[in-house]
């Protein structure tokens, strides 16, 4: 008897401990982050269009002005869903400047998407390479900031892809050093350059030009025309990652709302950290195809990255 009662004794305490692990395995699981679609593969619930004037002209032949196409208004379909290569893709032709973006702000996330240029360019961007870009932290009126939002942008640019530009009333430190012309260079443990939206004068300085609004990426990562690249964003409070096909090209510090007059963290008290915001696709005068966008919510800077 007392055998009988050891044994069902025994089996209850290694039904409570498989009972537990379970429990602790279910609840790991429902902890761990995971990655959910942007963009649902179909249409563009969840995300808004707007769009400047074809070619990015302002003014007719008279010098009248033209308005912009609007706010989900896109009668040259410039931004479509398409069947390419036997899937769902989103094609931006880059007929008019403009973007796609989310209608929801978004912060401390990792979001991951592949994207591959097209074949066409049009003016003013026609004998330039092709451009488009991905801008997070978006946060002003649509068409506010030239045809987009203030924000941050990880270029996507042939040849340029994961170089940093400001757009609009944003900020951001990068550990940089003089690279070509009046431009720099992103380089780990370097000191930190504040770049921002400087207004572009004649006979321009790297006190006052493009200089203090572009950082160029660390390597050359991009893939070769026609090929897909897998673009990654990493941003947990004030601080991003660009990654390029796995590589990480640069890490940007104190993200934060600025002006195109002067940096405004001159004056410490004036500092407003910019964490969140709009999710950001262009349209920048060429053809190109978007497609796989994830997003995960984070915490910490994932491993690999860190």
């Amino acid at each position: 008897m007392k055998k009988l009662l050891y044994l069902v004794f025994l089996i209850s305490i290694i039904s409570c401990n498989t009972n537990n692990k379970k429990k602790t395995l279910e609840a790991t699981k429902e902890t761990k982050p995971t990655w959910n679609a942007l963009w649902n593969g179909k249409d563009f619930a969840g995300w808004n269009i707007y769009l400047g004037n074809r070619f990015n002209e302002k003014e007719d032949s008279l010098g009248n002005p033209i308005e912009p196409y609007g706010l989900n208004n896109d009668p040259l379909e410039v931004i479509t869903v398409v069947e390419h290569d036997n899937e769902n893709v989103i094609k931006i032709t880059g007929e008019a400047f403009g973007m796609i973006f989310t209608k929801k702000d978004y912060k401390n996330y990792h979001l991951k998407l592949k994207v591959k240029w097209g074949k066409q360019k049009f003016r003013p961007r026609d004998n330039a390479p092709r451009d488009s870009g991905l801008l997070y932290h978006g946060f002003g009126a649509p068409g506010s900031a030239y045809d987009w939002m203030s924000s941050q942008e990880l270029q996507i640019q042939e040849g340029d892809m994961g170089d940093y530009w400001a757009i609009g009333d944003v900020e951001i430190d990068v550990p940089s050093v003089p690279h070509k012309d009046i431009y720099h260079i992103y380089k780990e443990g370097a000191d930190l350059r504040t770049y921002y939206f400087a207004e572009v004068v004649r006979h321009a300085t790297a006190e006052d030009s493009l200089a203090k609004r572009r950082v160029f990426k660390a390597l050359n990562a991009e893939k070769s025309h026609g090929e897909w690249n897998d673009i990654e964003l990493i941003t947990l409070g004030d601080q991003s990652i660009h990654i390029v096909n796995g590589k990480v090209v640069m890490r940007l510090y104190n993200s934060r709302v600025g002006s195109n007059q002067k940096p405004l963290s001159k004056t410490i008290e004036n500092i407003k950290p910019l964490t969140s915001g709009r999710i950001i696709l262009q349209s920048e005068g060429a053809e190109l195809y978007y497609k796989d966008i994830y997003i995960k919510e984070i915490t910490e800077i994932p491993e690999q990255f860190k």
